[in-house]
């Protein structure tokens, strides 16, 4: 089943999204801490790795990782904001190894760059053409270059997704997201071999409902969190959904779920 979320991706607010978000957005991301721990763990040894592009660096949480990873290889790790690059760079500038960008993805893997590995964690779903993206990583790769990805798929934040349509008669399009199969056989069209693949959750534990939505605006995703989304009335019959069906605990505190495609590819 194709995704329902036709509606493409607004590349100016998710910028300004993330650029307000940069300064806080550390302090909201444990869950992407996690995704991109579980990332790493798809690398094989026999990687060849010269030259890393990062797409959608963000703060260098996964960046970090990379330069530790790889000791000898270059990475330009690369954002749409310049104020995520900016609190990327106070972190890990001191590194000769690392070069920093802000562009957009879509046009800057048009020009005929080269990388022996593309990484991204979480950003893809920001595209316009998925499809052709994947062709264009495809394109970037030498023989025996690899790709390395953590896809939002399908699934993620469903408890927020069914508290808004059975709670507030609300439909958050934005969330109704390409399924893993779906990516997966973008990745396959475009020629590459897919050495490894898997579907995972990463669940975290919040107070409130609210808190969900404060996270969520934490790191910038933006996700239809304005006043005409959700007036008062019915902020308060989601939330008491949310409450009632996704509880953890006598506290009342509530789930709130990550469903990510992790995804090893490689040209051959």
């Amino acid at each position: 089943m194709n995704s329902l979320n036709t509606a493409l991706p607004d590349k100016a607010a998710i910028e300004c999204n993330f650029s307000e978000a940069a300064i806080r957005y550390d302090r909201y991301a444990d869950h992407h801490r996690i995704i991109a721990e579980r990332l790493m763990g798809l690398v094989r040894r026999d990687i060849v790795t010269g030259s890393i592009l990062e797409i959608g660096c963000g703060t260098g949480i996964l960046t970090e990782k990379l330069l530790a990873r790889f000791p000898d290889s270059d990475v330009t790790a690369m954002d749409i904001s310049q104020d995520m690059v900016d609190r990327c760079k106070s972190k890990l500038s001191l590194s000769s190894r690392i070069s920093f960008l802000v562009a957009d993805a879509e046009e800057y893997c048009i020009g005929g760059n080269r990388y022996d590995l593309v990484v991204s964690s979480c950003s893809l779903q920001w595209f316009h053409d998925r499809r052709r993206f994947v062709d264009r990583i495809y394109a970037m790769l030498p023989a025996g270059g690899s790709c390395l990805m953590a896809i939002p798929v399908r699934g993620m934040l469903h408890e927020l997704v069914e508290s808004c349509v059975y709670g507030a008669c609300r439909v958050m399009r934005q969330l109704d997201m390409d399924t893993g199969e779906e990516w997966k056989t973008h990745f396959e069209k475009s020629g590459m071999d897919i050495v490894a693949s898997s579907i995972e959750s990463v669940s975290c534990v919040y107070d409130h409902p609210i808190e969900v939505l404060k996270a969520i605006r934490g790191i910038g995703a933006g996700i239809d969190q304005s006043q005409d989304f959700l007036k008062p009335g019915d902020m308060k019959k989601m939330t008491d959904y949310y409450r009632t069906h996704f509880r953890v605990d006598c506290l009342g505190k509530v789930s709130s779920t990550y469903r990510i495609l992790y995804i090893l590819g490689r040209k051959v």
